[in-house]
């Protein structure tokens, strides 16, 4: 073997031992993360330990500091995890004739959603109102969005002349999207209240909000 021939096969084993590293560590954080999500959710953030979530994971714990730098940050990648996907989420209801139903419909749609994800928003929120530097990381880390699907239901109101000529497509989303975060944060997580009584202001606000941006 020449080598050329052999230098080429060390470099494809290398090439392929890396591949099945990165692979390894892919299988590895998945089960971390999925991990990470129960005993989160079963134990709260100071009741569960990395060992715990080792073991549930079925890997060495010094992983967990090696992939995400400790709890705390396997806590923010799986907050993270979820805002991408509230981010791709479609929406499952079809565009509405008004401005105001598609808003209402908006807000049922995240509410009837919001239990999926209610242990750990309990959880991120003692946290950053408990730790200052969890808070800051999580500002840091964690990005604050108008949801991109809702932003294309607006602009077609704006198409079609519904809305005024100084309120834009993002403004509208951004501040429904505030409005979520305070009836998730106060109402769903805070007080308990029941989704339906959630629905009900969310209505009452809507349609307060839409009368003052609405064309007449």
């Amino acid at each position: 073997m020449s080598d050329t021939s052999q230098l080429k096969t060390v470099q494809d084993e290398s090439s392929d031992s890396q591949k099945g590293k990165k692979r390894d560590r892919s299988a590895s954080e998945e089960r971390l993360i999925a991990a990470g999500i129960e005993i989160f959710s079963k134990h709260g953030y100071d009741g569960s330990t990395t060992k715990l979530i080792a073991k549930k994971a079925d890997v060495n714990e010094s992983l967990i500091g090696r992939y995400f730098d400790g709890k705390e940050g396997l806590l923010l990648t799986i907050v993270e995890r979820f805002i991408e996907e509230m981010r791709n989420e479609e929406l499952e209801y079809p565009p509405q004739e008004t401005l105001a139903d598609e808003l209402v419909k908006y807000v049922e749609f995240k509410v009837a959603k919001s239990h999926e994800r209610d242990c750990l928003g309990k959880i991120i929120i003692c946290q950053c109102l408990t730790d200052n530097k969890f808070r800051k990381k999580a500002l840091e880390r964690i990005p604050m969005f108008a949801d991109p699907k809702l932003v294309a239901r607006m602009a077609r109101f704006q198409q079609q002349g519904q809305i005024k000529d100084n309120i834009t497509s993002d403004e509208i989303a951004e501040e429904i999207e505030t409005y979520l975060h305070g009836a998730f944060l106060f109402d769903l997580i805070l007080s308990e209240t029941p989704e339906e009584e959630v629905v009900k202001s969310a209505r009452r606000f809507i349609g307060h909000y839409t009368a003052g941006i609405t064309k007449p």
